[in-house]
């Protein structure tokens, strides 16, 4: 293992006497001494980069404070330790004057050589502290740069990653309406398949049944049974198709509006179902744009789906107001309700019908509640009017 060099120490004296006991007090604790005899000498010879400076205050061309000044001056000597000794400037307030020139010490003459070394010691450490802080300061500073760099790399992928989910979530939102309008499309296309062609067939069938009876010569009982029978099976299916037809797209909805429309399926639903809905609707709607009214409609087809399967509850209430702002669309139930803040534990994700009715409203940048009703729920629709939408005519 190798030593480690002694460290150098700029001994500073005109004084020969002095300047031998102070070298070697030094010499005596380990330490590597060069010497000056003057001002000019100090300043060249510190260039060498000496650990720490003993100066004498008391020089014969460039006073001690003056020499101090100007290592404290210099970037390449202002963290060497200077350490003042005087035989003659001993008083306070010299050693008040050399502390504030910049001396790290201040000894007066005559020099005890174990306060001269603990001193030495004391100021070395001292510099070594410095030294540690500086290269500490150094690597956090590294450290600050590297960290806000990564930062930055941070900011931007984090940036560029939301862009791209902004856009993937515009993506979604318009395949998802999309699929509404075409699902409303196929319901209108189904409907009217339903209605023109299957419908028709079924009554071109109840009239031939008819016929067929009318034709036969001394029919049997029993055929007159089955003929009887195979027509009212006729006019079922032709009453269920036509049900369904209007179901899938009600054909008041855009003959007559929304409120034609919603007066005929709260009728129906509540033959089917049992539960009482009272309908609270303006009598001065008019009509709204046309995917407008499906959109409420298909609101409440889906809340009065829900509170029949769902909430227990045997009444239902529509409110449907218009203002200048838009419409304002409730549906209320009496039954058991829900929790609008599952925990965690608890959690399920809503329904297709209810993320359903959530694309709607947002495709018009509407709102949608689910609101306690005490007893029950209170669904709350905000939609506004678009008046850049065609208007259906006014009936």
């Amino acid at each position: 293992m190798t030593e480690e060099p002694a460290v150098t120490i700029l001994s500073v004296d005109d004084n020969d006497a002095i300047r031998y006991s102070v070298t070697r007090y030094l010499r005596e604790g380990g330490y590597q001494v060069i010497e000056a005899r003057n001002g000019a000498e100090a300043l060249d010879l510190a260039r060498q980069n000496p650990a720490l400076i003993t100066l004498d205050v008391n020089l014969p061309d460039i006073n001690g404070y003056e020499i101090c000044r100007r290592l404290k001056e210099n970037t390449a000597t202002r963290d060497i330790p200077v350490l003042h000794i005087s035989a003659s400037y001993v008083e306070s307030e010299d050693r008040v004057r050399g502390l504030e020139g910049g001396a790290d010490a201040y000894l007066a003459e005559p020099i005890n050589r174990r306060e001269l070394l603990a001193t030495v010691k004391a100021l070395l450490r001292m510099r070594q502290a410095q030294r540690d802080a500086h290269v500490q300061a150094a690597a956090a500073n590294v450290a600050r740069e590297e960290l806000k760099r990564i930062n930055e790399n941070l900011e931007l992928r984090v940036r560029q990653r939301t862009a791209e989910l902004e856009h993937q979530r515009l993506d979604v939102q318009t395949l998802s309406s999309q699929l509404l309008q075409a699902q409303d499309d196929e319901r209108r296309r189904i409907s009217r398949e339903l209605h023109d062609s299957t419908g028709q067939l079924l009554v071109a069938l109840g009239m031939n049944l008819v016929k067929l009876k009318s034709e036969l010569i001394a029919p049997t009982p029993n055929v007159e049974s089955v003929i009887d029978d195979t027509s009212w099976l006729v006019d079922e299916m032709s009453r269920q198709i036509r049900t369904m037809s209007y179901l899938l797209h009600p054909p008041l909805l855009d003959e007559a509006g929304l409120c034609s429309a919603v007066r005929w399926y709260a009728d129906g639903f509540s033959a089917r179902s049992e539960v009482e809905v009272t309908l609270d609707l303006p009598s001065n709607l008019g009509r709204l744009p046309a995917d407008l009214e499906i959109t409420l409609f298909r609101l409440i087809q889906e809340s009065l789906t829900n509170i029949h399967r769902h909430s227990g509850s045997k009444t239902a209430i529509i409110q449907l107001k218009k203002n200048e702002e838009g419409v304002c669309l409730e549906i209320l139930d009496a039954g058991k309700g829900f929790d609008a803040a599952p925990s965690k534990k608890h959690f399920t994700r809503p329904g297709v019908g209810i993320l359903g009715m959530k694309e709607r409203v947002r495709k018009f940048g509407g709102s949608l509640e689910f609101l306690p009703n005490n007893p029950g729920t209170r669904v709350r629709a905000k939609l506004p009017i678009n008046a850049t939408q065609p208007l259906q005519a006014a009936v």
